[in-house]
């Protein structure tokens, strides 16, 4: 009887380990919720000089309230689309103010993690842009934009489109990361990484927004904001291409973020790059998920033994 039981357990353990390791070593160390940058804007005087200086503090803590409340259901809408989109824009609000923006996620990251990240970057924003009336934050595996205004009229949340912030945007450049690391001492690297950068100009158009590829001894990705049309797309790649050159001359990795899109490089002299974000970190991951894995069947086998031991002495003393 014990050892049917026993049998049926380990079993049962077995499966549900071989179902659930993928999704283990895929998942488990992805850093989709590392912050990237954060820009927070308060500078709407129209909106805080009408929250500011009536002298009803009752009118005052209620435009607050409508104000939280507007911010509150546009990013629970975020949230909840992020489960079924990539990229997602929309407009939320009440009697008082309008909230636009919208999300996006890395194309190459799955639903779940899209999900995950897009909940952490509600989180976040209350964190960090609080009382802001525009926000961007950009998180390794999403982003989110937003911008609070007022209503002028009751019937405005109906009617109202932020054109501009949802609108093909100027490319400005957002932000920049440039590694210390030099590479000034490799040989042809500057003409490696023009390159690079110029096969993800059309990279992009040709994968609809997205583009991720190793290049020689670079890894490049490269992705457009979703409202962004194709050929914006592959033009907007092409500035932060020269961004990336002017900005981070030597840098053996670097990171451009325009208005409209990101390119992203990084430089292995010694080693051919991975294919991917996902094979890096899978590499990475899979060693720890599997000793974790092992050790918990061997666990298991060393519990069998013991019990099986205990029912062969159970048995010798019915024998007697």
């Amino acid at each position: 009887m014990v050892v049917h039981l026993i049998s049926a357990i380990f079993a049962r353990t077995l499966t549900l380990i071989v179902i659930f390791l993928p999704s283990l070593i895929n998942t488990s160390q992805l850093d989709y919720d590392a912050l990237v940058f954060s820009q927070c804007d308060s500078s709407d005087t129209n909106i805080l000089q009408k929250t500011t200086t009536t002298k009803d503090p009752n009118y005052s803590n209620h435009n607050f309230f409508l104000r939280a409340q507007a911010l509150y259901s546009f990013l629970r809408k975020l949230e909840s689309e992020s489960s079924r989109a990539k990229f997602f824009k929309t407009l939320a609000g009440n009697e008082e103010h309008a909230v636009s923006g919208w999300f996006q996620c890395r194309e190459d990251y799955p639903s779940e993690i899209c999900h995950r990240c897009v909940s952490e970057l509600r989180d976040i924003s209350s964190r960090l842009c609080g009382n802001a009336t525009s926000a961007r934050i950009h998180l390794r595996g999403c982003q989110m934009v937003y911008e609070i205004e007022l209503v002028d009229a009751p019937t405005a949340p109906n009617n109202h489109h932020n054109y501009k912030l949802l609108e093909t945007p100027e490319r400005g450049l957002i932000h920049k990361i440039c590694d210390g690391a030099t590479a000034e001492t490799f040989a042809g690297f500057e003409e490696m990484r023009t390159e690079a950068l110029t096969a993800a100009e059309t990279g992009v158009v040709d994968g609809h927004g997205f583009y991720e590829e190793s290049y020689k001894l670079l890894h490049v990705v490269a992705q457009c904001d979703g409202h962004v049309e194709a050929c914006d797309c592959g033009e907007c790649v092409s500035a932060a291409a020269a961004a990336a050159a002017e900005e981070c001359p030597w840098s053996i990795a670097g990171q451009i973020y325009l208005e409209g899109c990101y390119v992203g490089y990084t430089y292995y002299p010694h080693e051919h790059p991975g294919g991917s974000y996902h094979e890096e970190v899978g590499k990475a991951s899979t060693g720890k998920s599997l000793a974790i894995v092992v050790g918990g069947v061997a666990a298991l086998v060393f519990v069998a033994i013991f019990f099986l031991f205990l029912e062969s002495l159970r048995r010798k003393g019915d024998d007697c």
